[in-house]
């Protein structure tokens, strides 16, 4: 009876849900990964086969109808698949969560295994001469480090099939190794790497990796081996020729970076040096048109680089970011308070909305000036994510002033930034520190201890706005951001010695009527910029 009520009603906690309901936008994400997968899936064996018939296929020569028999074939087929999978399964493994770019990861595997098919041709050519140091330098600025290594290292096991293939009787084991160890070299060298220089020297030590590897693994060949044919040994001539394979590989690599960059749309640290230039023409029409923006900006990248340096993030992305994030106020720079520089403040002129507007439009502004200059992605992200979906607080106040709290909670949304919010880390550090500088300014007394606690309102303010909801950054991250932000504002809001003054309160040291004129005026600037600090406009930056 029981099983009747079970087969009627099923199980009682199956009818908790009242069933899977699924809304037309899940529809439409269901249908997109489903595409998406059965792509990959489809690449995949396209990449298996073309793998197989690279192996099997020893020459240009060799007649396919006479050649490895179905057996062979099946047997080759076979262990392409299990190398294949085993990659795939060592990837979830070392990334499970993360995106990997099989179509670009894939066209430069095949161009290794094509490039190394045409020089096996050759019996003539060293086996070490093949461009691993190369792949594993392509691949090293191409994708992470641990998506390099793997796949860098299944391009080693393919080769030394394809080696074996052709000639069983070599030591397959020591030339897959010596490979691996110059790849593990090639790939690590060029990670952080910030001169054209380094590069030069990261493709000589992948190829002397190799060298030593040769030389090391293979002892038995220098047996009974004298001066007078130590030259003509296998062992040292593949040393050599691998130590020349690591030279060619920095050569080309130093040549082709620029192009790879624009290619693929990747940013390495030698372009986020270039980019990093303050005499770049687009960075100095921002110092000429809003020279506010830009030391606000150049202070934002201060702090965002020491933030991003304590917890392991690129702070040179951070440093970047932070020049560009801002672009977008040249095309207004008089709306903007930094740039004011104590004239009349146009807002009070503007209605709240009008206003909203125009602080509103330097992020789009901005994207769209980058998109223009064809700066490289994250950069451009950082445009628009700097903001997130905040509300520009101060016009905010001032339109809740001017109406009821209910209808001030109903325009709230209309306040807020188009977003997106911040995906990354050093997106979501920008942001931080974007608003702890900018506000920071309003500070009368810049103690360490009033100082600390302004950095934390900030942070926690973005966190109750759930503005950091989507950026990976965990509360440790956030506490070793806070002590970063303390530092820095605490060294740049340093004490100063006040000088002695005369009973006319000039300086001692001020002489000549034109320096107590210089002075005098300097001392009006100093009244007039604090007047300035302490209006309610300074205390939001935008």
């Amino acid at each position: 009876m029981s099983t009747s009520r079970g087969r009627a009603g099923g199980k009682s906690w199956q009818r908790l849900s009242f069933g899977k309901r699924t809304t037309p936008s899940g529809h439409i994400s269901a249908g997109e990964a489903q595409a998406k997968q059965v792509y990959h899936t489809v690449l995949l064996v396209l990449q298996i086969l073309l793998v197989t018939f690279l192996i099997g296929w020893k020459s240009t020569t060799q007649d396919l109808q006479q050649g490895p028999t179905p057996g062979r074939w099946i047997e080759l087929l076979a262990t392409i698949i299990l190398i294949h999978a085993g990659a795939l399964l060592l990837g979830r493994i070392i990334r499970p969560s993360g995106r990997w770019l099989l179509g670009r990861t894939f066209l430069f595997l095949n161009g290794f295994l094509v490039s190394s098919w045409v020089m096996l041709q050759d019996s003539e050519i060293s086996v070490m001469l093949l461009p691993v140091p190369l792949l594993g330098m392509v691949l090293g600025f191409l994708l992470r480090s641990s998506q390099a290594v793997l796949i860098s290292g299944l391009a080693v096991v393919l080769t030394s099939l394809m080696v074996l293939e052709r000639s069983p009787e070599a030591n397959v084991a020591a030339m897959g190794l010596a490979h691996f160890l110059g790849i593990l070299v090639a790939v690590q060298g060029v990670q952080r790497v910030r001169s054209r220089t380094r590069i030069l020297t990261v493709g000589f030590l992948a190829g002397l990796t190799q060298a030593l590897a040769v030389l090391l693994l293979d002892p038995l060949a220098f047996k009974n081996i004298d001066l007078a044919n130590l030259t003509l040994t296998v062992p040292l001539q593949d040393a050599t020729w691998s130590l020349i394979g690591g030279v060619i590989a920095g050569v080309l690599i130093t040549s082709a970076l620029p192009f790879l960059e624009r290619w693929f749309d990747v940013l390495t640290e030698i372009r986020l040096v270039e980019l990093g230039d303050t005499h770049r023409p687009l960075l100095n029409e921002v110092s000429l048109l809003a020279p506010g923006s830009f030391q606000h900006s150049l202070m934002v990248g201060q702090l965002a680089e020491e933030a991003a340096n304590s917890i392991g993030a690129n702070g040179l992305l951070c440093r970047v970011g932070a020049l560009y994030h801002d672009i977008g106020k040249m095309n207004k720079p008089g709306y903007c308070v930094e740039n004011m520089q104590g004239g009349e403040n146009v807002h009070d002129r503007l209605t709240p909305e009008m206003s909203r507007l125009v602080v509103i439009a330097h992020v789009k502004d901005g994207k769209k000036i980058a998109l223009e200059e064809r700066l490289p992605g994250p950069i451009v992200d950082m445009i628009p994510m700097h903001h997130g979906t905040s509300v520009v607080e101060f016009f905010f106040h001032k339109k809740a002033r001017q109406v009821d709290e209910s209808e001030a909670d109903r325009t709230r949304d209309d306040f807020r930034y188009p977003g997106p919010r911040p995906t990354f880390r050093e997106a979501g550090i920008l942001m931080l520190a974007d608003g702890v500088e900018a506000s920071s300014r309003t500070l009368s007394d810049p103690t360490p201890a009033r100082v600390k606690q302004h950095v934390k309102n900030i942070i926690q303010a973005r966190i109750n706005d759930e503005q950091l909801d989507n950026c990976e950054l965990t509360m440790s991250d956030l506490h070793r951001i806070e002590d970063a932000f303390v530092r820095v504002l605490s060294a740049i809001h340093h004490g100063r010695v006040k000088y002695p003054t005369d009973d006319d309160g000039k300086s001692v040291g001020e002489k000549s009527s034109d320096s107590k004129t210089a002075g005098s005026k300097s001392d009006k600037g100093e009244k007039e910029e604090g007047n300035s600090s302490d209006s309610p406009v300074t205390a939001r930056r935008r």
